[in-house]
């Protein structure tokens, strides 16, 4: 079973902790492996994600997001490996008992070659990214890029406060930062924690353009911060924050080198969206 990403210290129990740990699969996945060996992988991994189910349902409290998130992905991951229709949105109790029900019974009615088949798109570097990364990926991408139709805050901001007063600026400064930092940078830790994960399904190279990428992104962003904290309006000395935009579309533009070529050679890359 794979590693789960480490979870926040203080919240859970020692003993939530190490369930949350999970097994660490040696076998590669260029490695030939029969039908009842990948029986046995599949079936310890789903008997991992149902104790998790029931931890975080008879958790006392509001388990903590990246918790539920780091499930959701080994849910969606294994469901997505098997063919299963049955997929986790949301954190509902009622949503989490049908989900995992209905995943046994996929996994349960899998013949020998399926669980051979499904094994192998489960340590599939394609299958983790698409299931795992690659949503919020592209949603970083749109929050860095520059152009109309994205979500880059910063570019947002000038649009709006380009003739504004000075105490207009900082009124909406805080908000447009926080927005950054509690949506865009946080799907940047989200993402890092799936690929130390998930580090032994890729190739040394996937690894380094995944790093790279994020680690540009989030460079990216941390401008975008720069440029609002020191915006001023039209009146003001304005090239100082413009500088920071610029800086931050280079960072932007060295990200999309490394993911764009990560994605091209899965076969999955959507050049348009750069």
């Amino acid at each position: 079973m794979r590693h789960i990403s480490k979870i926040t210290t203080g919240t859970i129990t020692i003993a939530l902790a190490l369930g949350l740990m999970g097994c660490s699969h040696t076998r590669s996945n260029n490695e030939s492996i029969d039908g009842s060996e990948a029986k046995k992988e599949l079936a310890i991994e789903l008997k991992f994600l149902q104790n998790e189910c029931e931890r975080l349902i008879n958790k006392d409290g509001k388990t903590d997001d990246k918790t539920f998130q780091s499930y959701k992905n080994d849910f969606n991951l294994l469901s997505a490996s098997v063919n299963s229709t049955s997929k986790i949105e949301t954190q509902s109790d009622s949503e989490l008992k049908e989900s995992i029900a209905q995943l046994k019974r996929d996994v349960d009615d899998l013949t020998e070659k399926e669980y051979v088949q499904s094994y192998k798109r489960f340590n599939s570097s394609k299958t983790i990214y698409e299931v795992t990364l690659m949503n919020n990926m592209h949603d970083v991408i749109d929050a860095t890029k520059t152009w109309e139709g994205s979500n880059n805050v910063s570019d947002s901001f000038d649009d709006k406060h380009f003739h504004s007063s000075e105490a207009q600026i900082k009124k909406d400064m805080g908000s447009a930062i926080d927005y950054i930092n509690t949506v865009s940078k946080y799907k940047i830790e989200l993402m890092q924690d799936e690929i130390q994960k998930h580090r032994d399904s890729f190739t040394k190279l996937q690894l380094e353009q995944l790093k790279k990428a994020t680690h540009n992104f989030n460079l990216s962003l941390n401008d975008q911060i720069k440029s609002i904290q020191l915006y001023k309006p039209i009146s003001g000395d304005y090239n100082v924050s413009r500088n920071f935009r610029y800086d931050s579309y280079d960072k932007y533009t060295n990200a999309c080198v490394y993911i764009t070529d990560f994605e091209s050679n899965l076969g999955i890359a959507k050049l348009d969206e750069f």
